[in-house]
């Protein structure tokens, strides 16, 4: 006997909730072993890389995960279910993370200076691979997730892979202390390379509803054309815009507090792994709080809580005098870390008006984000190899003031309006 409509939607939706879920913790978990934050920086340090090379570790991601979308977005509509493309792009991200292993492991010590060149070229591949699936995965997520459900998914399962996160880092301090270099660092990105894939496959099971009406085939510059046209008369997204471009500054100084730890207080990587875990650890706490906030009272709040905790973290920076006094700058840092991933994307997507709205407004925002994402770690890598790391903190903490202003008093919650 066939279920009722009702039950079968049930049991696809939560078919689909645990399977964003599998990939929503297993991704973090996953990077936990390859942070980019820090055991990436570590590695780039080992290798000789000065600290503009590390900040194009976060710049690189940011370009080749922001920009991409717009390229692929007009064509999404197209193709009434989009799983299969999914998983096959983020099967191609997942090989070039693995080359960067290889890379590593051949020349990290006899050619250092080629590894970090072949390092980010590898590692900006991967991005942008992991750009163009970006815009593939937000437009299938409001098919299968209610948006009231959003929040918690990306809270909880980031609580999930913080706590096993914490393991994995300090799974990962212990390879580094007690692994030769480079060895110790292939080890941990082929580790996290088994645990990417074991969390893409299981989406080739996804129950995804096709699309009631195929989109009217358009050009990227059409596309453009018309969603400049729409975006620009909502001025709480523009000031969102502006509020997001600036946290792009606020957030840059996250990738140099390991660095800053082990140059000027001379931490080790036993440190580095603590710290990690640290880190991590800190999402155990901060994913499903700042989902909950999400959900109950909009992103918009979850975003101004995350600019202050960038803030804070920067003035902690600069107040530390030990390795120790570190830990809480790294810990807001994280929180602050945790908030753009819940809210960031969820609250570009609610300023769509439908469901077919979401590529465009989702593509288009990242667009518009890309030059200051990209740009930001690079700027403040710049002005920490001519003025000190302090001077780039200083630049995170007046970001966030900024950033918190401005949705406080220019932007409205989307969901409200």
């Amino acid at each position: 006997m066939a279920l009722p409509k009702s039950q079968h939607h049930r049991r696809d939706m939560r078919i689909n909730y645990a399977l964003f879920f599998i990939d929503a913790f297993g991704y973090p978990l996953a990077f936990s072993l390859i942070s980019t934050s820090t055991i990436m920086p570590l590695l780039l340090t080992n290798l000789g890389a000065s600290n503009l090379a590390i900040g194009l570790v976060p710049a690189l991601q940011s370009f080749g995960s922001l920009l991409p979308g717009i390229f692929i977005a007009p064509y999404l509509g197209r193709r009434p279910t989009r799983k299969r493309t999914l998983v096959g792009l983020g099967f191609l991200e997942r090989l070039f993370i693995l080359s960067m292993a290889g890379v590593v492991m051949m020349w990290g010590l006899e050619r250092p200076s080629l590894a970090v060149k072949l390092f980010l070229g590898a590692w900006t591949l991967a991005s942008l691979a992991q750009g163009v699936n970006m815009t593939v995965y937000y437009s299938i997520l409001p098919k299968c997730i209610p948006p009231d459900m959003r929040g918690g998914l990306f809270g909880w399962a980031g609580a999930l892979s913080g706590l096993l996160g914490i393991v994995g880092a300090e799974t990962a301090g212990y390879v580094l202390g007690n692994v030769e270099f480079p060895q110790s660092f292939v080890r941990l990105f082929v580790i996290a390379f088994a645990l990417l894939v074991a969390s893409l496959v299981p989406f080739l099971w996804l129950r995804e509803p096709p699309d009631e009406e195929a989109g009217e085939p358009r050009s990227v510059r059409q596309f453009i054309a018309a969603a400049s046209r729409e975006l620009r008369e909502d001025k709480a997204y523009v000031w969102t815009i502006v509020a997001l471009a600036v946290m792009a500054f606020a957030m840059s100084a996250a990738s140099f507090y390991s660095t800053y730890a082990v140059r000027a207080f001379g931490a080790g990587t036993r440190d580095v792994g603590r710290i990690t875990a640290f880190a991590v650890g800190t999402t155990v706490i901060a994913m499903p709080v700042l989902g909950r906030i999400a959900d109950r009272e909009g992103n918009k709040l979850s975003l101004e809580i995350t600019a202050t905790c960038f803030a804070c973290g920067a003035a902690l920076a600069l107040s530390a005098q030990s390795v120790l006094e570190m830990y809480p700058a790294v810990v807001f840092a994280n929180i602050g870390m945790s908030g753009i991933a819940v809210s960031h994307n969820l609250m570009l997507a609610e300023f769509a008006p439908t469901h077919a709205d979401v590529p465009m407004y989702t593509a288009f925002s990242w667009m518009l984000l890309a030059p200051f994402r990209t740009c930001a770690p690079i700027l403040g890598g710049y002005i920490s190899d001519v003025a000190g790391l302090p001077a780039m903190f200083r630049l995170s903490l007046i970001a966030g003031a900024v950033v918190v202003f401005i949705l406080l008093l220019a932007v409205k919650e989307p969901r409200s309006a």
